[in-house]
């Protein structure tokens, strides 16, 4: 367990409503993150380098800084090639682009390595990491109730409030809702962050029926929600969700349909599916309900919206320059030179970040990601011990949260969403807490 406690619960308090303020208002509970975040590094400043966990953290930062300077000096010629695109809508998109938007893009990382940190001490406990849990889907209501607004009322924005402090970009309907997001993949992702939390409460032991029937309230709303983004990462989510808040009682009997699902739409994607059972599958569901149908080859005609292509094109480019990648940013201009698309990103966090960065500190860093949720993951779902807490689904959940949002960062990337990035890494604080918890027996057998 993180063993040193906040002295002064005023920094838990700003924490807890940076938390709850998070999706409503990023900029506002920043300003409160960034106060916890600071008083808690100055706190516990001399036990960050006896912790292991964040060492290749720390080579990875040195690593990045050098290689975002290096960039800088090399990219030079790259910021010329924009100005020879002649579509003006893509070169907007460009224009804010410079050689030294590498090391701008270290914002993205390098604070919030410290955020893994810092937000352990905020964390520590099964009671501190069950608050949060139950902040993250109180702090949601916004998301609920503009998400519905724009389905159901055709609500559309930007909202804006306190000179643009707090902007809600609400965009007319369209394939899907996006609720307070710019981007119905946003939406997904956060509804799939919250719904693991709202499930734990719902499944909470309570003869409190109005908390259980506002518990369930949510669980409904959030996975309609999810529904209503049309994300098939949401989709997705929520099928995970399931059982791995449960627990393993539940694997046996989700992975014969998670397998029979997952060989269904990869057939689909593929065209390998016969007509007549293709036929039979789109029967099964209305139209406006039918999710076999946004796995259909036939949604994009252009393979190079394709996430294979997408995939194999970032592959090349990073063979190209492995120790220290392309610079970051520069996806979307080296993607729209070949293909003459627009694509943002490489929609793989991993992928992403070898191409900005070069493959060496994207194995430092994902490595040592998948080394505390495998910890984390052991310590909750195998563990004798663990599963005679009474509040094991908060833990499952807490885990069911952390591990949905990074599998959804395989197929899109979110990430660079100041709510969702600020999320993987509170989420993999408490993992890292989860992991380090080690109850003796004898407290847990006296409900300790």
């Amino acid at each position: 367990m993180f063993g040193y406690k906040i002295n002064n619960k005023i920094y838990l308090i700003f924490f807890r409503i940076g938390i709850f303020l998070l999706v409503s208002a990023p900029l506002i509970s920043a300003v409160f993150l960034l106060i916890s975040l600071i008083h808690s590094c100055v706190l516990n400043w001399r036990q960050f380098f006896k912790d292991q966990w964040n060492y290749l953290f720390i080579i990875a930062s040195f690593l990045m800084f050098f290689i975002a300077l290096f960039q800088s000096l090399e990219l030079n010629d790259l910021s010329l090639s924009i100005f020879e695109i002649t579509n003006e809508e893509v070169k907007e998109k460009f224009i804010n682009w410079n050689s030294f938007s590498s090391l701008i893009g270290l914002s993205n990382w390098l604070p919030l390595f410290l955020c893994f940190w810092g937000f352990q001490s905020y964390l520590s406990s099964y009671d501190d990491r069950k608050i949060a849990a139950q902040l993250f889907v109180a702090g949601s209501v916004p998301v609920l109730v503009s998400g519905f607004g724009q389905y159901w009322f055709n609500w559309y924005g930007p909202f804006e409030t306190l000179n643009g402090l707090i902007i809600w970009f609400q965009y007319e309907k369209g394939g899907g809702i996006t609720s307070i997001f710019s981007n119905q993949n946003y939406a997904g992702c956060w509804l799939n962050i919250v719904l693991p939390f709202a499930l734990a409460i719902f499944c909470e032991s309570t003869k409190n029926l109005v908390k259980k029937g506002t518990a369930l309230m949510f669980v409904i709303s959030i996975a309609v929600a999810s529904y209503l983004t049309t994300s098939r990462n949401a989709w997705g989510g929520i099928i995970l969700t399931i059982p791995l808040v449960f627990g393993p009682a539940y694997f046996y009997w989700i992975t014969p349909i998670l397998v029979l699902l997952s060989l269904i739409i990869f057939l689909k994607i593929m065209n390998y599916v016969p007509e007549n059972i293709d036929s039979f599958l789109n029967s099964l569901l209305p139209s406006k309900f039918n999710i076999f149908s946004q796995f259909s080859p036939t949604i994009y005609t252009d393979k190079s919206y394709n996430r294979d292509t997408i995939f194999l094109f970032a592959l090349k480019m990073i063979a190209k320059k492995p120790l220290i990648g392309m610079g970051a940013a520069t996806f979307p201009i080296y993607y729209y030179m070949q293909n003459d698309i627009y694509m943002a990103h490489a929609h793989n966090l991993f992928i992403d970040f070898a191409f900005s960065y070069g493959i060496v500190v994207a194995i430092f860093i994902f490595t040592n990601i998948l080394l505390i949720g495998y910890s984390s993951i052991k310590n909750v779902y195998f563990s004798q011990i663990q599963n005679k807490l009474p509040n094991i689904l908060f833990e499952r959940a807490w885990c069911t949260s952390f591990i949905v949002l990074l599998f959804s960062q395989m197929f899109d990337v979110q990430y660079f969403d100041l709510r969702i990035s600020i999320s993987f890494w509170t989420l993999l604080a408490g993992m890292k807490c989860i992991a380090s918890d080690s109850p003796k027996e004898e407290n847990v057998l006296k409900g300790k």
